[in-house]
């Protein structure tokens, strides 16, 4: 019955998609040329679609995908794929003038429940890179299972937020540089939230229970709750670094393996999934919220906008203010 009162609340109070901005990925994203890109999640199915239409119609320097350990051939797979997608085989590149035009593809591990993790994936970027022109905070779970991070942090929080603001904050030197090399807002981080914050819990977060697993919630308000906390990371973020523009994102409801994922774990999930088709839209559909914020001229920092490129409600944010603030005070401690 939880289950069902939660995800009664997304759909009576969650996002609309009437009035959205018309945005074509073929006509509308500029010229990335030299440009650096970074993705969490870049191999599931949003995150390898957003760097595939970047790849094709931006053309940036470099596009990292920041995703969970795997061996060297599937790496080589995923950004194979990939390349090909976006390009069409090596022999359709049109000798060494079209393979030289088209972006590199890098893999990087990354382990969003383990700090250390995130630590490591920041090096070896740096490493390689003095420059990052737009971040996607885009690696998600949805789970009906309870479970911590290596750390001992509820295991949507610590995945969804947690691992991220780590990532953010240890990124924030060289975006602020690359920043200062082109002003005008051309440097963005993109935090892709959901509109589930609106199931979490009373008082929107519950910092005396992150250290826990939360059992006195139902999955819907650990997911929810983990989502309202990436809405409160890019409020803070924008007001602490106007240099840059700072968003948080709700792609639309989307049939995606995390979806799919949550289906063989919950019973309601998979009574509901042969109407899914009547509600959601295709990943290509679900991607251009993540594309128009990164590119469009119109983003206005610390906003949250549903697809596409419309403002939305955060009431959690309404009855607590103070919120962002709290939980950026909680993230330093934490991190």
């Amino acid at each position: 019955m939880a289950e069902l009162q939660e995800m009664a609340r997304v759909t009576l109070f969650g996002s609309r998609n009437k009035g959205s901005i018309a945005f074509d990925p073929a006509r509308d994203i500029p010229s990335l040329a030299g440009k650096v890109i970074l993705i969490t999640g870049g191999a599931g199915d949003l995150g390898k679609q957003t760097v595939i239409e970047l790849a094709k119609h931006g053309r940036p320097k470099r596009i990292y995908i920041a995703d969970l350990p795997r061996t060297k051939e599937a790496k080589e797979a995923v950004v194979d794929s990939i390349t090909q997608e976006a390009f069409g085989k090596s022999t359709d590149l049109g000798g060494n003038e079209g393979a030289a035009n088209r972006t590199e593809i890098v893999f990087l591990e990354l382990d969003l429940t383990q700090l250390s993790s995130v630590r490591k994936c920041v090096d070896e970027f740096k490493a390689r890179e003095d420059r990052l022109d737009i971040l996607f905070l885009n690696s998600g779970i949805i789970r009906v299972g309870k479970g911590l991070t290596k750390e001992g942090f509820e295991v949507h929080f610590g995945l969804n937020y947690l691992g991220h603001a780590l990532l953010s904050k240890l990124l924030l030197h060289t975006m602020v540089q690359t920043a200062k090399e082109q002003p005008g807002g051309g440097v963005r981080l993109v935090i892709v939230s959901s509109e589930g914050h609106v199931m979490a819990p009373k008082g929107g977060i519950q910092f005396d229970q992150l250290n826990s697993e939360c059992e006195n919630m139902s999955y819907a308000q650990r997911y929810g709750q983990s989502k309202l906390a990436l809405i409160c990371l890019a409020r803070v973020l924008a007001q602490r670094h106007p240099e840059l523009r700072v968003a948080a994102i709700h792609p639309g409801r989307i049939i995606t393996g995390m979806s799919r994922g949550l289906q063989k774990e919950s019973l309601l999930a998979r009574i509901t999934a042969p109407i899914g088709p009547f509600f959601c839209v295709p990943v290509s559909v679900g991607i251009i919220n993540h594309l128009w914020t990164a590119v469009s001229p119109h983003v206005v920092s610390g906003t949250y906008y549903e697809p596409v490129g419309l403002p939305g409600k955060v009431p959690a944010l309404g009855k607590y203010p103070d919120l962002p603030q709290s939980l950026w005070e909680w993230t330093e401690k934490a991190i």
